[in-house]
């Protein structure tokens, strides 16, 4: 008698692993409850978690509070930790993931200012992009660092921004 269970491998978790892991589901919950709630809106997160940090917002007792982000912490094992956690790095300046895309968002506008060709890679890498705007700004920058000596004005920092958005809304 042979058994297809047999070939199953169990994986053993411990009690206290597992509670471990609910507690980082609470500070992760508790850190989501202290973001703004218009930071909330960019997160992976379902409509029932949604509303319980909108709830987290109206409770002020701690022993409530405490309760409200166990019940949170519920709530996180069915969602994405990684995606959420990944969202939440990429809004905290002092993470590595937000200075990787900011430096990214600079060479963009370096090779835009720079590089003719960078323009059409941009346009296809982000086809919502107003063009219009995107040159005027481009224009403008590269005008500003041509002038002696060159210093990054007004155009410049518009030109960032507007990367800066149009990378956020993509």
């Amino acid at each position: 008698m042979t058994h297809e269970d047999d070939d199953i491998e169990y994986e053993l978790v411990s009690k206290t692993e597992m509670k471990r892991e609910m507690q980082r589901y609470q500070d992760l919950g508790e850190t989501l409850c202290n973001l703004s709630p218009a930071k909330w809106a960019d997160l992976p997160v379902t409509e029932v978690l949604m509303a319980a940090l909108e709830e987290s917002r109206r409770i002020k007792k701690h022993e409530a509070r405490r309760r409200h982000f166990q019940y949170i912490g519920k709530l996180m094992r069915s969602e994405d930790i990684d995606a959420i956690q990944e969202a939440i790095d990429m809004l905290d300046p002092s993470s590595e993931a937000f200075g990787r895309r900011i430096g990214q968002l600079e060479q963009w506008r370096n090779r835009l200012i720079n590089d003719g060709k960078a323009m059409n890679e941009f346009l296809d890498t982000y086809p919502d992009t107003d063009r219009q705007q995107l040159r005027n700004l481009v224009r403008n920058a590269q005008k500003e660092m041509q002038a002696e000596p060159p210093k990054p004005g007004t155009a410049f920092k518009k030109l960032f921004q507007l990367i800066k958005e149009i990378d956020s809304n993509a």
